[in-house]
């Protein structure tokens, strides 16, 4: 039953366009590079940081996410450099994205003020020869290639300090459409199916040793319904945080992150998913581990953005 009902929500997919698969990470407070390139050196330090995440557990095929972030300022504190290696994977469908991001940071007020580019190449692999079709000579699977390269590109602003941050972003934002003639993949310039991308957060200082981290993400797609995440940490003596999400798309999200030293953090999440679908899964789970080599630059201490 569980592979019947995703069979039906991948077959729901387009074919006459092919966008990114998007998921966003829960954590995207401690590591943004995925969503918006001006991230790029804003651990002030060089960075690398893995994910994992597995969607609707207990359906075949669900989807997974695996990431690897790279990022780091150069000795000037003007420019910083980013890898994002991401590989998703629904059904049939792979992505897989590697993209380099160039932002240039400039000190503005009581921060830093990011403006970021990503360039790179998106590859999709569809294996149409693992569906079940009543008529194996449907044109409509015959005529869509099985891989391709095409390139990507993203853009994005993001404002930092010691106690909040504002990122807006348009990540990957090259629509990708197949020719209904020749059956090959080509660029569009179709901004409807770009996603917009805006986050902020706020750390209040409650004590000495427990602070308060509200967070919000919002993403606007022009041909779907805004999704808004809403998140709430709480700090003890920087090294333990534990919390909540809600998106409003009927998912609750339990959050744990833990300080293991002063160079690497582990971030864990669950979804609680209240939907119709919910009542066929285990809900999702997601792990983050992100080192900072901060022995090679003064760096005060563990930042949470």
């Amino acid at each position: 039953m569980n592979r019947l009902i995703l069979s039906i929500l991948i077959l729901s997919f387009p074919l006459q366009l092919m966008g990114q698969l998007f998921p966003l990470s829960n954590h995207y407070i401690n590591d943004a590079l995925d969503i918006n390139p001006a991230f790029a050196g804003c651990h002030e330090a060089l960075s690398i940081s893995v994910m994992y995440r597995n969607q609707w557990v207990g359906f075949s095929d669900a989807p997974k996410t695996c990431l690897l972030s790279v990022h780091t300022p150069l000795n000037n504190d003007r420019i910083g450099l980013g890898l994002l290696v991401e590989r998703n994977s629904i059904g049939i469908f792979k992505e897989t994205n590697i993209i380099g991001n160039y932002a240039y940071r400039i000190e503005l007020g009581e921060g830093i003020l990011s403006l970021g580019l990503g360039g790179g190449i998106t590859v999709y692999n569809v294996a149409w020869n693992e569906l079940v079709a009543a008529d194996a000579n449907d044109a409509q699977l015959m005529n869509n290639p099985v891989s391709v390269a095409l390139p990507a590109l993203s853009a994005g602003t993001y404002y930092y300090t010691k106690k909040y941050f504002i990122g807006i972003s348009m990540p990957m934002f090259l629509s990708h459409e197949i020719d209904k003639n020749s059956g090959k993949y080509k660029i569009g310039g179709n901004f409807s199916e770009a996603n917009y991308i805006f986050t902020g957060g706020y750390e209040i200082g409650i004590n000495k040793q427990l602070k308060f981290l509200p967070s919000l993400l919002l993403k606007y797609h022009p041909g779907n319904a805004i999704q808004v995440d809403y998140n709430a940490l709480f700090s003890l003596k920087d090294k333990i945080w534990m919390g909540l999400g809600y998106r409003n798309s009927d998912k609750l999200v339990g959050m744990l992150q833990c300080q293991l030293s002063y160079q690497l953090r582990m971030a864990y999440s669950y979804d609680f998913d209240f939907s119709n679908i919910g009542k066929y899964t285990n809900g999702s789970h997601e792990i983050v581990l992100i080192y900072v080599f901060r022995y090679t630059r003064i760096v005060k201490g563990p930042r949470q953005f």
